[in-house]
């Protein structure tokens, strides 16, 4: 099967080539080689990349080590990687960018904000004329797009070229849906996405009267998005309809936490806590801690952000359940919406980090052996959790139906969040941090506070989602 992908791939990047030179001869290259600084070839490039996955255990970095070393003794252009931690990047960004020695790659998977005041570098010509540009889902780069938006203030610009794709996905036990008298096919990929409102209350209601969900912490489900996270707005507002890059909108000029999606998502949260549909301390609960209860039983269904990463973790920590149909995989949920949170593995090009069109274009032709190629595709899967961006690959490589499990997982569920769903993005825009998860975290903290006084929900909501939308629009008013 690698072999006809191989055949394929030869094909379309002869017809890629060609559609290449054309475009590099009729302006996308040729205009920037008349870029000031540019000086022609200068021997080998050196290419300096930063990668924060590249700090997240062994094998991730074996690989890319291995894969680094590869491409140098086949080109000859030097890659210098560095591991900067994700929760690091944005204070080292800053410092490297004031004392004018950025990088010229960098991952910006959680931290896309770096980009934004300059900083990310326009590649539209580069991307159209790569190989990639016919390969990848237009659906992946639809997300690409709204971070380029964001970014640079200019829709349709690109700064970003994608390395893979990580769906936020559903497990189920199925020990709990047997108990409950539901087939899995009712819940798994093979019931495509669930309605939260249409479909989710009557299956919980279900799972409470097991055995299981009768006992002493259980609860059919819990969110697996802590109040703290961006996450959790980037995934329900645009399930309820909402703004694709979660609490701003798609230009990243205004705060769309206060919109009539984004209030229904709140309280769907506080609200299925109250009817004991989700796990009572849903609100504090990260994927670590929504992982840890779904192993013990104590839940149903474990809806995992950074999906391919926890497969891994299924698969290492709990080897015999997973091979004996312990779980199975599922879409995300819907509000009417079939839009969802997808991480996007990518890397930002820096503007102040390339000097000439040579460096440029190496980078370019690295990204595209690192993706492009089949072959690769299957072992970036292995090694680093990436789903590939052209989903010809996941339907032809042999590994993505490796077993029944590998089936349900990446060409049942993975691939159709792909194809399905809109994906949507954490937003790229100054002062992230503080709009993402400190405003959002203090809003449902007041939320909370209120509720406990007495308040109603939706005037609380109502309240504390006003007082969030000034303080976001005050921090996106002082970066511009």
């Amino acid at each position: 099967m690698a072999q006809k992908q191989d055949v394929a791939d030869k094909a379309t990047d002869s017809s890629t080539v060609d559609r290449r030179d054309f475009l590099k001869a009729t302006g996308a290259g040729a205009v920037a080689t008349g870029l000031p600084g540019y000086v022609g070839f200068q021997g080998n490039v050196t290419l300096e990349v930063w990668l924060s996955y590249y700090t997240e255990g062994e094998t991730k970095k074996k690989y890319t080590d291995q894969l680094v070393k590869k491409y140098q003794n086949q080109t000859g252009t030097q890659i210098n990687v560095t591991g900067v931690p994700y929760t690091d990047v944005v204070t080292k960004f800053r410092s490297a960018r004031a004392a004018g020695n950025v990088p010229h790659l960098v991952e910006v998977m959680t931290r896309p904000g770096i980009l934004a005041g300059g900083a990310g570098m326009v590649v539209n010509d580069l991307w159209e004329s790569s190989s990639l540009a016919d390969k990848t889902s237009d659906k992946i780069m639809a997300g690409h797009r709204v971070w380029g938006s964001q970014s640079t203030g200019e829709q349709g610009n690109l700064v970003t070229f994608p390395l893979g794709f990580r769906p936020y996905l559903s497990a189920w036990r199925t020990d709990w849906l047997e108990q409950a008298g539901i087939d899995p096919s009712e819940v798994n990929h093979k019931a495509g996405s669930l309605h939260w409102y249409d479909d989710m209350p009557g299956i919980y209601d279900k799972l409470k009267q097991t055995d299981l969900g009768q006992q002493q912490g259980a609860f059919p489900d819990t969110t697996g998005m802590k109040q703290s996270d961006e996450e959790y707005m980037s995934l329900y507002i645009p399930q309820h309809g909402g703004s694709k890059s979660g609490v701003v909108n798609l230009k990243g000029t205004k705060a769309t936490i206060d919109s009539e999606p984004a209030r229904r998502a709140i309280k769907m949260q506080f609200d299925y806590i109250d009817q004991g549909y989700f796990h009572e301390n849903s609100i504090n609960h990260g994927d670590e801690e929504s992982t840890t209860l779904h192993w013990s039983g104590q839940t149903a269904v474990n809806h995992i952000q950074d999906s391919t990463d926890l497969w891994g973790d299924y698969l290492e920590e709990q080897p015999q359940a997973m091979k004996n149909g312990a779980y199975t995989w599922g879409l995300p949920m819907n509000a009417g919406t079939k839009s969802a949170l997808a991480w996007l593995p990518a890397l930002g090009f820096i503007a102040d980090g390339f000097s000439n069109q040579q460096e440029k274009d190496e980078a370019v032709k690295f990204i595209e052996w690192w993706v492009g190629d089949s072959d690769r595709a299957v072992k970036n899967a292995k090694n680093l959790g990436f789903v590939p961006v052209a989903p010809q690959q996941i339907q032809n490589e042999d590994f993505f139906a490796k077993t029944e499990m590998h089936k349900e997982f990446w060409r049942g569920a993975a691939m159709k969040t792909l194809k399905q769903f809109e994906p949507s993005v954490i937003p790229a825009v100054p002062g992230a941090n503080a709009i993402t998860y400190d405003i959002p975290r203090s809003m449902h903290q007041r939320i909370s506070q209120m509720l406990g006084r007495g308040t109603g929900l939706d005037e609380a909501v109502n309240q504390a989602t006003s007082q969030a939308a000034k303080e976001i629009n005050q921090r996106l008013q002082q970066s511009q």
